[in-house]
Formats: C-alpha cells, sequence, structure tokens
C-alpha cells in the first residue's frame, strides 16, 4: 500500500453507469468499488492505447463536425455496452 497521504472525493454517476461498476467489481474479484475503479485504472494506464493516426486530418475533420447523430453521441456509452454484449 502507498504512503500516499489519502483523500475522499464524490462523483455522481447514472444508474447505468452504477450498475456497470458493478459488473465491473464482480469480474475484477473486487470487495469494494474503490478496489475496482483502481483495477481499472491500473489496467488503463498499462494498455498502451495510443492514436496513430494523422493527428492533423483528426483535427481538420472534427472541425467540420456538426450537431448530427443527437441521441447517438448522448448514448454512446450505452450503445457501446450493447455492442460488447452482442
Amino acid at each position: 500500500m502507498s504512503t500516499e497521504r489519502r483523500t475522499s472525493t464524490t462523483i455522481r454517476v447514472s444508474k447505468e453507469d452504477k450498475a456497470r461498476r458493478v459488473r465491473l467489481a464482480r469480474k475484477c474479484n473486487a470487495k469494494t468499488m474503490t478496489e475496482a475503479l483502481r483495477k481499472a485504472l491500473d489496467k488503463a494506464e498499462e494498455s498502451d492505447e495510443r492514436f496513430e493516426g494523422n493527428l492533423t486530418a483528426l483535427a481538420e475533420t472534427l472541425r467540420f463536425a456538426g450537431p448530427r447523430g443527437g441521441d447517438v453521441s448522448r448514448n454512446v456509452d450505452r450503445e457501446l455496452e450493447k455492442a460488447l454484449e452482442d
């Protein structure tokens, strides 16, 4: 265990995100939500997912992005979860 000073932070999450955290805790065999979050952060830091595309082209594309897709962008987590379940 680290010797860093511990602080407490409260965050609000949607019911869907809470359910996802519970599933994550079960998959990780975590005893607490804090432990599950810590394991998820460790995994995210370990994975070396870096964008290897053309950043200039991405920036150019995003500059012309408009308010299209409506609900899709608002529900991206839910849609991703559905896709992973299939």
